[in-house]
């Protein structure tokens, strides 16, 4: 019951190791963003194994809709890291800048997005506000497609999904954004992940210069290869590719047909003969 009491308070940035007083001190204020599955956490846990981090401090959870969002934002302090899955706005881009808050966004295949999504939406979060219609259709095959072209808000009785394509479009613009430094999924999991070790600690390596750190090269390598474990509740199974092993061809067709230019623009296909 005391733990459960004090957690709240614990969770306020106040520094009560040496670790934290030094990162309340010296160390950058983070946001890390993402289309929602599409690896926030493996951000989380690199931070988390950063001694320049307090993950005492960190929470994860930020939407468009949180209340008072960009005070939450500007009340960020040094060496705390928040997380979330926010839309890119100028508003919200003004906001980071001038609070002096470093954007990490990392993004994955839309495709192994939507896989995951679906098996998240049906099995995994009973409290998602779009787990009941999942659960009600038939099969997978069925949620898949729903996650692919969307909800009307007919069926869901109070708003429209939008489509993956255009969830994808409002994050886009994160990309170019000049304090943001993107990574991709499949370059940060690693083997273990089906992704490679070198371009995993490449992009650790990148992630950490970004932020303005320094940390020997056996201390990068030794967290690199911590960064994705198997054991993780958060990953399914966190394997590159997996769309592969559910996609039916009318699922690829629905696919082309609202996100197929948005692949194409993340890079992940040159056309649409996939």
């Amino acid at each position: 019951m005391l733990k459960k009491q004090l957690k709240p308070i614990l969770k306020y940035p106040f520094p009560l190791t040496v670790r934290e007083a030094r990162a309340y001190v010296s160390s950058p204020k983070v946001l890390i963003n993402s289309l929602p599955k599409s690896g926030t956490f493996l951000l989380r846990r690199l931070l988390s194994l950063l001694p320049q981090f307090a993950p005492r401090w960190s929470y994860h959870g930020l939407v468009a809709e949180t209340p008072n969002l960009f005070d939450r934002l500007t009340n960020i302090q040094k060496g705390q890291y928040v997380s979330g899955h926010l839309y890119w706005s100028q508003a919200l881009a003004d906001v980071l800048e001038t609070a002096n808050i470093s954007t990490l966004f990392i993004i994955r295949d839309p495709r192994d997005v939507v896989v995951s999504l679906t098996n998240y939406l049906t099995y995994r979060n009973k409290n998602h506000r779009l787990h009941s219609y999942f659960k009600q259709l038939g099969s997978d095959s069925e949620r898949l497609m729903a996650a692919i072209v969307g909800i009307d808000a007919c069926l869901l009785g109070d708003r429209r999904e939008e489509s993956i394509g255009e969830h994808v479009a409002c994050f886009y613009p994160w990309l170019s954004e000049k304090r943001c430094c993107s990574v991709r999924f499949e370059d940060l999991i690693g083997y273990s992940g089906g992704g490679s070790s070198e371009k995993q600690l490449e992009n650790v390596c990148a992630i950490v210069d970004y932020l303005g750190l320094d940390l020997p090269a056996a201390r990068l390598k030794k967290i690199s290869n911590r960064l994705f474990f198997q054991s993780s509740t958060t990953f399914r199974k966190g394997q590159i590719g997996d769309w592969q092993n559910h996609f039916s061809p009318a699922h690829k067709q629905a696919f082309k047909a609202v996100a197929g230019k948005a692949l194409i623009q993340l890079g992940y296909e040159k056309d649409d003969s996939w």
